[in-house]
């Protein structure tokens, strides 16, 4: 088979088609790169969502599960206290020292503890007057605190 033209414009027309098809081929990469790169930057948007969802779901489980177990030892904890009549002192150092042990920093204004007092106190089968002097021993006389008491107090009842 023979090629028509002369040798030099053939070396010449060559390059040039090499050239176009280049230009089409480059083109098309870096659309198709783009388009990648777009799918890429919203998977890894969706990711990162989805990601922070579950996390803070998790540590609201976390949260949840670590406040049961505190409010159950301070429940057994205050059971134990009232049956063995330690002094109050000791009684809310170490309350402060199991609230520091389950990572509750400020356990005095947390009603967590104010209800688990008050589950231990029922399990202690306290008394009314009892009931009434305790609420207001452990709450200081304040109100909430003495609720929360109560509440706890009539679960175990």
């Amino acid at each position: 088979m023979r090629l028509l033209g002369s040798g030099s414009a053939r070396v010449v027309l060559i390059p040039v088609l090499l050239v176009l098809v280049g230009c089409s081929v480059s083109t098309s990469l870096s659309t198709s790169s783009q388009s990648v790169s777009d799918s890429s930057t919203s998977i890894s948007a969706s990711s990162e969502s989805s990601s922070r969802f579950l996390t803070s779901s998790s540590r609201s489980s976390t949260s949840a599960e670590r406040q049961t177990r505190y409010r159950e030892e301070v429940r057994s904890y205050t059971a134990a206290y009232v049956r063995s009549g330690v002094q109050f002192d000791a009684f809310e150092k170490e309350l402060g020292e199991l609230a520091r042990s389950h990572g509750f920093t400020h356990w005095e204004e947390d009603e967590t503890t104010y209800v688990g007092i008050g589950e231990g106190l029922g399990d202690a089968a306290v008394g009314e007057a009892q009931l009434e002097m305790y609420k207001t021993s452990f709450s200081r006389s304040d109100p909430v605190k003495m609720q929360a008491i109560q509440r706890g107090y009539d679960t175990r009842q």
